[in-house]
Formats: C-alpha cells, structure tokens, sequence
C-alpha cells in the first residue's frame, strides 16, 4: 500500500493492506488497486471497504463511504400484497442456483436513472471466482419456474454486502430479499450491508448509518475486528 497524496488521503493498493477506514476521505473514495484479487476482495470488505466501478484506466476504485445504509435482518418491512405473493406456489426462491445469470443481469438488465452499469467483464471474473471460493451468494426469485429477479452478495462469516439486483419481473427483487434476510436472520446474521443509501431500500427498512457506527457493526460480523 503506498499513500500517494496526504490531503485528502490517497492510496495505490498494491498489497493486501488497507488503510483505516476512519480517515477524512474525500466523498469516501481511498484510492485504487490494479486488480480484484480474493485476498484483497476479502480484506476490504472485511474491514468495511467495497470496490465501486474500474475506471477509464483498468483500475479498481474503492470507497468506504461516510454514510451506509444498512438493513437489519428483523427490521425488514413488508406488504400484504407482497406477503401474498411470497405464499403464493407461483413464486419460489433458491440460493446458489443459478449464479452466473444473476451477475449477467445484474449487469445488463436496464435501470431507471442509471446510464450503464459499473459490472464490467473484469468485474464478473472476480466475483465468479469469490463464488468458488464460497464468499459469494446469489438469491434467486422463480416465477413459475422461471428465473425473473435476484441478486448477489459477499459473505463473509456473519456479514453480507448485497451488491447488484435485478428483476424481470415485478417485485421478484424485493420478495428475494424479503426471503433472504428471514434466512440471514435465523442464522444469526443482524444485518445487511446495503452500501449506497437508496429511497427503494429505505422503504423496505434500510437505515443511514454513520462511519463510526457501521465499521464496528462490519467487522465484528465479519470476523475482522480483534484480529492481529
């Protein structure tokens, strides 16, 4: 890791190292690396760091942004409407099942506001290969046995960072996470990590948290705080 600037702070991730995350970065943005590695990907989210998008140049910026929004696992609001369809035998929702479509929507399927997509091909090769190595998981929503919405996240111990979704059809993101976050909480996992603060997820019980609230929250889910 070298800082190349001091005012804001700045670094080339050339290691695995990360600087702390409570430093004054400029809107969150700490600095680049020139790849994706496992051991980098896993380091930074532990400690509460995300890669964003890889710029005009091939690097990957990252961020650790100065308000998260985070989702905990038993706050998690509904509808009736949506209870129905989560009870309907219509609907049905898996894990693991069908990764690669999921990152290949997520970074094809258009949305309202957005002009493209920060998924480049560079970043699929990474994730797929976190997948593998099981620190990825993809939640996938059927509609009558057909793959219509999802989304896919790192886990990492009793952390999740939920990263892209999609959906095809009406609601089949939201009753996916509705699905998943019953199951995180019954494994004992508190929160999702939502990262970007959204109106979509504050109206399904996401909450902005500051800096010094969230990185404790992340590395003791994660495993990372108390560790050498």
């Amino acid at each position: 890791m070298i800082k190349v600037n001091d005012n804001p702070p700045l670094y080339l991730l050339d290691d695995f190292k990360f600087p702390s995350p409570y430093e004054e970065f400029e809107d969150g943005f700490i600095g680049a690396s020139y790849d994706l590695h496992p051991k980098r990907l896993l380091e930074g989210y532990s400690r509460g760091f995300f890669p964003w998008y890889q710029d005009e140049d091939g690097l990957f910026n990252w961020f650790v942004l100065n308000k998260r929004m985070l989702l905990k696992t038993d706050e998690v609001k509904t509808t009736k409407r949506l209870l129905q369809k989560l009870r309907s035998k219509k609907w049905d929702f898996k894990i693991n099942t069908r990764f690669d479509d999921v990152i290949n929507y997520c970074a094809s399927v258009k949305r309202r506001g957005e002009n493209g997509t920060w998924i480049s091909e560079d970043f699929k090769r990474a994730y797929k290969e976190l997948y593998k190595l099981g620190f990825v998981i993809s939640v996938e929503s059927y509609y009558e046995g057909e793959l219509v919405g999802g989304f896919y996240g790192v886990a990492i111990n009793k952390y999740f960072s939920g990263e892209s979704m999609f959906h095809l059809k009406s609601d089949a993101s939201k009753l996916a996470l509705i699905f998943f976050a019953d199951l995180l909480k019954q494994n004992g996992v508190e929160y999702i990590d939502c990262q970007v603060p959204s109106a979509h997820l504050a109206r399904m019980g996401g909450k902005v948290y500051n800096k010094e609230e969230f990185i404790p929250i992340i590395q003791e889910a994660s495993g990372y705080k108390g560790r050498v």
